[in-house]
C-alpha cells in the first residue's frame, strides 16, 4: 500500500459508507484503521509516525474527555509533517469554540472536514490535496526514491559532528517524520545546501 489513512472517530468502523467510499476510491490506501477510542487512535498513530498517513479526527468523542484538538496537539508535539483533517457536524463558532477554530486554523498540514452534507466530493478534494502535497515534500521524494533504488537504503548519508554516529538514508527518513533533532539538522543542512547551488548557479 502506497500510504495509510487513519480514522478516530467513535461512530465509525470499517464498513460504514465513510470508510467504504474511500477504499473504493483509493485502491492504494491502506484504510482498514478505524479507531473509536481516541486513546486507542492516537497511540497507533505516535507509534507509526514514520509511515505516510493522513489522519481523520472526529472533533467530539462521546463518553470521553478528550476532544479532537486534544489529539492534534499531541501529535503535534511530535511532528508538524503529518497531515491532520478534523471532521464534525457541529457549527463552528456554535459548537466548536471559537479559540479552538483559531488554534486549528493556525495549524500546518491541517484541513477542516464538514460532515453534516454526507459531500464526498469535499473528503476526495482534500485526500487529492495532500498526495499532491507529498509529491514535493522531501520525505516522501526520498521515500519514493528508496523504494525505485532499495540498494540505496543503507548507504551513509548523514553523519553528526558531535557524536560522529552516521545515519542511513532509511534512517533519516524515519528521522525526517519523528522530526526528530536529527530530522530537523538534515532538513536544515539541505536547505542551506540548495540555496548555496541556486546562488552558484546564477554567478
Amino acid at each position: 500500500m502506497d500510504f495509510k489513512i487513519v480514522f478516530i472517530d467513535d461512530n465509525l468502523s470499517e464498513d460504514e459508507p465513510f470508510v467504504q467510499n474511500i477504499r473504493k476510491h483509493y485502491k492504494d490506501a491502506d484504510y482498514k484503521h478505524v479507531f473509536q477510542n481516541p486513546d486507542k487512535g492516537l497511540e497507533y498513530v505516535l507509534d507509526n509516525l514514520n509511515h505516510k498517513m493522513i489522519v481523520f479526527i472526529d472533533w467530539n468523542f462521546s463518553g470521553h474527555r478528550k476532544k479532537g484538538i486534544d489529539l492534534l496537539k499531541e501529535i503535534r508535539k511530535k511532528t508538524s509533517l503529518l497531515y491532520i483533517v478534523m471532521m464534525s457536524a457541529n457549527q463552528l463558532g456554535t459548537d466548536i469554540p471559537l479559540d479552538s477554530i483559531i488554534e486549528m486554523m493556525n495549524e500546518e498540514n491541517f484541513f477542516y472536514l464538514d460532515r453534516s452534507n454526507n459531500d464526498f466530493n469535499s473528503v476526495t478534494a482534500i485526500i487529492d490535496k495532500i498526495r499532491s502535497n507529498w509529491s514535493t515534500k522531501f520525505d516522501c521524494v526520498l521515500e519514493q526514491w528508496l523504494i525505485r533504488h532499495p540498494e540505496d537504503n543503507n548507504k551513509e548519508a548523514f553523519s553528526e559532528a558531535s557524536t560522529g554516529k552516521t545515519y542511513t538514508w532509511a534512517d533519516i527518513l524515519s528521522e525526517l517524520r519523528l522530526q526528530s533533532a536529527i530530522g530537523k539538522s538534515f532538513e536544515q543542512k539541505l536547505n542551506e545546501y540548495y540555496i548555496y547551488q541556486l546562488q552558484r548557479s546564477k554567478k
